[in-house]
């Protein structure tokens, strides 16, 4: 007897882990971090591409579309329910390289060359945010996931440096 209301309380226990919400560790959103923006260059060179870049710890999900999000002129982000939000973002479609873990967003001057001289001013700051759409391994639903927001400027760009982080409440 004793027994067998030990074997009830912990089948209830597994259970219950197994029922709450997030258990699921195949639900887990990738993370998204290191925002940066910076210039390509060819032979030391410097061109004048850039390329939004961020990390990707996919955790285990595939990756089914990305887009970056950026702003260029005045008050660039506010604070919002959920952290800080852009003002008035662009969009640039984004890639996806699996074997570094990487997303990427190419400005082409040949594409758009007022975005690609303002992004090679002195001048230039922006501050940009990944979206991805992702779905867990064994399931057909996509959600969609945003990262931080990233502000860097030229010297930054220059460098190949990290944007900074807004952290949710700051500035």
């Amino acid at each position: 007897m004793r027994k067998a209301a030990v074997l009830a309380i912990v089948c209830s226990f597994s259970l219950a882990a197994c029922l709450a919400p997030g258990a699921d560790s195949n639900k887990r959103p990738p993370k998204l971090s290191e925002g940066r923006m910076n210039m390509a260059k060819i032979g030391g060179k410097p061109l004048p591409v850039f390329e939004f870049n961020a990390r990707v710890a996919e955790e285990d999900n595939k990756i089914v579309k990305s887009k970056v999000y950026f702003s260029t002129e005045g008050e660039m982000y506010k604070q919002g329910d959920e952290g800080a939000e852009l003002i008035d973002p662009k969009s640039l479609d984004g890639e996806y390289v699996r074997n570094v873990h990487q997303l990427r967003a190419t400005v082409d001057p040949a594409k758009d060359e007022a975005l690609a001289t303002y992004l090679n001013s002195p001048e230039a700051k922006v501050a940009f945010q990944w979206e991805v759409e992702w779905s867990a391994p064994e399931s057909t639903d996509v959600s969609k996931t945003r990262s931080p927001v990233y502000v860097t400027d030229n010297k930054t760009i220059a460098s190949a440096g990290l944007a900074r982080e807004i952290p949710a409440g700051g500035k």
